[in-house]
């Protein structure tokens, strides 16, 4: 009974604090710091706060305007901004090393000089390692010249930076390791007034503690430490959902809906809150906002009551995202673009899951209770996978590969479309549909437009490669396939291609006035004959009869014709200028 009545007022304290925290991080940044700073227990908010939502307000708020609550947080929440701050890959930067040592020693430097020593000795000796020199001298030693520019508390530990003055003990291979280099913003590095500081600090505090860590500095193994170190930080990562970018990969393993596991039946009686389970990020739902198929559905899910863990779920399949990607989350933009990308990929998924049924919010809310999300997302990103196979297998033997042709000579429309597939995450070309150039594929609408259009690409692509064209001929002009098409075929009707290879050689515009005042009529229109006759070489040229030519090449045809009308309908023939003309290539002036 006791322990029941304890268990109530913790979880009672437990909603107090996640509603004053979900409060906080919608706020903005100086708000949110002033509701920390004067709540009445700051020290018990701040170290309430999941780990992620203390590193996502450190950024809102601003690192150096963050100091006090960084004071007050828990070490494990200062071990988390280091896990996520100071690594490329698997290296240690230790100019970030030192930006966010700076920044933590400024908030309680006893405290962390006590927290690195007791709990991250090889963490901190290998930061110092890299940054400095350290020399013994014994009691009957006379000091060596270039003691100058060393610097010692007890005449016995000598230090130096050595990128203040090189000197003849230094390893110039070292000069090559990454961690070496400049720093790319052109600013000098901090390092060598911060670790001073912290060495005066320590031994104020405890001079024989600062002489063990010299000594276990010069024993160090700069790379066993450095290994040890990452597989450490990966466990802590793992452990809130950020797997190594080569496991967390696996979720865009594309699976197919009739193979997906189905949730285990949820337990009638609600689980007890448990103070030892770690409560998921709050900082992602505020952007859970919009037209959204998967929001919707979510939403719908939360008023009939909820699934146990879905919070969590979700929150786990997002870092997954975000390690798979490589993605950085330092400010509400970097954490946008994951979190839209993965209600998008939902959202296809659930569509997916529906087999052609009418798309509902309902069906949505039985598909979320029936799959578990990491499942529905692999689904939804099954289907980008798979025409991004078929666009980088029709690329390996196209016609413009095989000319040597840049992506650009599909013209502005097909070049998003194969530029959004050929990304290493395929992506949906809205062409500035609501200011956007690309998003993430979030219907099956968009697979279909996308696919439908890639047989487009793929259908031209082939009608090219009959033409038997001579690239090598074309010398002047904008070459795409717009302006190859229509000057092959006005060549043709000029009697300027009379055998194979065709030639692109420009045409003169002076010869080239007739043609075109043929080819419009008064109104601006190209009539059914012309078009017709176009049909005509279209099908000769390729090899092949006229009723042969291909639904998709007919329609690109049509609106290359329409296009046509559209620029130079109303142009007069005395106005042709051929650098105002890139459907043809043209040369000369008349």
């Amino acid at each position: 009974m006791n322990n029941d009545y304890q268990l109530a007022n913790k979880t009672r304290k437990e909603l107090k604090l996640q509603s004053l925290r979900r409060d906080i991080i919608v706020s903005d940044g100086a708000k949110a710091l002033d509701m920390i700073l004067e709540a009445p227990s700051p020290a018990t908010l701040i170290q309430s706060f999941p780990d992620q939502d203390l590193y996502y307000l450190m950024h809102k708020v601003g690192v150096d305007d963050f100091i006090p609550v960084l004071a007050l947080a828990a070490s494990s929440q200062w071990e988390y901004i280091l896990d996520v701050e100071v690594w490329d890959d698997d290296r240690l930067n230790t100019h970030m090393m030192t930006q966010v040592f700076s920044l933590l020693f400024k908030a309680d430097p006893q405290r962390l000089l006590r927290w690195v020593i007791t709990e991250k000795p090889d963490f901190v000796e290998y930061y110092l390692s890299r940054k400095m020199r350290i020399c013994i001298r014994e009691h009957d030693e006379v000091p060596p010249e270039d003691f100058d520019d060393y610097i010692t508390l007890d005449d016995k530990f000598y230090f130096r930076f050595p990128d203040q003055q090189s000197g003849p003990d230094e390893d110039p291979q070292e000069d090559l390791l990454p961690q070496d280099t400049p720093r790319e913003d052109g600013l000098p590095d901090d390092a060598p007034q911060l670790i001073e500081q912290m060495i005066r600090t320590l031994a104020a505090m405890d001079l024989s503690v600062l002489h063990g860590l010299f000594l276990e500095t010069l024993s160090l193994l700069p790379a066993e430490a450095e290994e040890e170190q990452f597989r450490q930080k990966n466990i802590r990562l793992a452990e809130k959902g950020f797997l190594p970018a080569h496991e967390a990969i696996g979720i865009y393993q594309p699976v197919a809906g009739k193979n997906l596991p189905s949730r285990p039946a949820t337990p009638r009686k609600p689980q007890a809150f448990d103070p030892d389970i770690p409560m998921p990020p709050m900082f992602f739902t505020q952007f859970l906002k919009g037209d959204n198929l998967f929001v919707k559905a979510l939403e719908q899910v939360n008023t009939q009551g909820g699934i146990p863990g879905l919070d969590s779920e979700l929150a786990a399949l997002i870092n997954k995202g975000i390690s798979a990607d490589r993605i950085r989350i330092r400010n509400r933009e970097s954490i946008e673009k994951p979190l839209e990308k993965t209600m998008s990929t939902l959202s296809l998924g659930l569509d997916v899951l529906m087999e052609g049924a009418e798309i509902s919010v309902e069906r949505a809310v039985g598909l979320i209770k029936r799959y578990f999300l990491e499942d529905i997302f692999r689904t939804g990103s099954r289907e980008g996978a798979r025409l991004q196979a078929m666009a980088r297998k029709w690329h390996e033997t196209s016609f413009i590969r095989a000319k040597n042709l840049p992506l650009s000579f599909l013209g502005e429309t097909y070049l998003g479309i194969i530029g959004g597939l050929m990304v290493q995450r395929p992506m949906f070309f809205a062409n500035y549909a609501n200011k956007t150039l690309y998003r993430n594929f979030a219907s099956l609408s968009d697979i279909r437009a996308t696919r439908r259009q890639l047989d487009e690409i793929i259908c031209l692509d082939d009608f090219l490669n009959r033409l038997d064209v001579d690239i090598a001929t074309f010398s002047f002009g904008v070459l795409t396939y717009k302006s190859m098409i229509l000057t092959l075929w006005v060549r043709d009707r000029m009697g300027l291609n009379t055998s194979k290879p065709l030639s692109l050689a420009p045409i003169e515009i002076s010869e080239f006035k007739d043609f075109f005042a043929q080819l419009f009529s008064r109104e601006g229109t190209i009539g059914d004959t012309q078009a017709k006759d176009f049909g005509l070489w279209a099908a000769r040229a390729s090899g092949m009869h006229e009723t042969d030519l291909p639904t998709a090449l007919q329609g690109i045809l049509y609106t290359l014709f329409r296009e046509l009308e559209s620029e130079y309908g109303h142009v007069m023939t005395r106005d042709l200028d051929p650098r105002f003309m890139p459907m043809f290539l043209l040369a000369g002036q008349d």
